[in-house]
């Protein structure tokens, strides 16, 4: 995976222009190679800051989530990326009305990102132990053992065993709780998302003036849905 940086020095043009500029340096005037060396590194940052470079290279950088999150995940990402590729080739006017708007449309996806990057450790944790143990049917063992036991220390080890496996599906079952609530949210958000393209899409069509009009309503949406995706990995945290 290219940097921004890396891809603009090995922009196929910028090493064509690296060559010319020190091939003139050697067979015609040396003062031709350090001005072909200034605008190689121009075209070098010119690539490296393009907006379209730095997002892909934004994506690309993304770590994966749980399998579990990965599907609305997808969805909300296919969104920004349809909004990024609508702006990019909308009028000058378009894009300034809607700039507010796809600020916040942008760090609603990295919060997205955020928290499925957190519920993706209480997934594995969900997993791992599911898979690893039967709580419910250890605990069953531990109440038989108990009744079963007449030497007390022996009984007051199988009840401190017996707190620690409740304190687990206590922790397991507040943990599921809190993961069933954050897919419930990650599908709402994507559903949400899609009605974003839609409005994108709409203003756009309509003109700068509605554009302008419309894109405080969008951005506080938007808004609205990264303060309650701020709350759940806050609660994330907590489980």
């Amino acid at each position: 995976m290219r940097s921004p940086v890396l891809t603009g020095l090995l922009h196929p043009l910028n090493l064509l222009m690296l060559g010319l500029a020190v091939l003139a340096g050697l067979v015609a005037a040396w003062w031709l190679s350090p001005l072909g060396l200034v605008l190689w590194l121009v075209m070098v940052l010119t690539v490296s800051r393009d907006p379209s470079v730095r997002f892909s290279h934004e994506m690309q950088s993304r770590e994966p989530i749980a399998q579990r999150f990965q599907h609305y995940f997808d969805r909300i990402e296919r969104a920004q990326v349809s909004v990024f590729n609508m702006l990019a080739s909308a009028p000058s006017g378009i894009r300034k009305a809607l700039q507010p708007a796809h600020e916040e449309l942008e760090a609603l996806v990295d919060q997205a990102y955020g928290l499925c990057r957190r519920v993706t450790t209480l997934e594995n944790y969900r997993l791992v132990t599911d898979s690893t143990s039967d709580l419910q049917a250890d605990e069953q063992r531990i109440a038989e053992a108990i009744d079963k036991a007449s030497d007390p220390q022996t009984r007051l080890q199988y009840e401190d065993s017996r707190r620690a496996l409740q304190e687990r599906m206590t922790r397991l079952h507040r943990v599921t709780r809190h993961l069933d609530r954050v897919e419930a949210q990650l599908l709402g958000l994507a559903n949400e998302m899609d009605g974003v393209v839609t409005e994108v899409i709409r203003l756009q069509a309509a003109g700068p003036a509605e554009a302008k009009r419309g894109a405080p309503a969008l951005a506080e949406k938007l808004r609205q849905q990264l303060d309650r995706l701020a709350r759940s990995e806050r609660e994330a945290t907590e489980v």
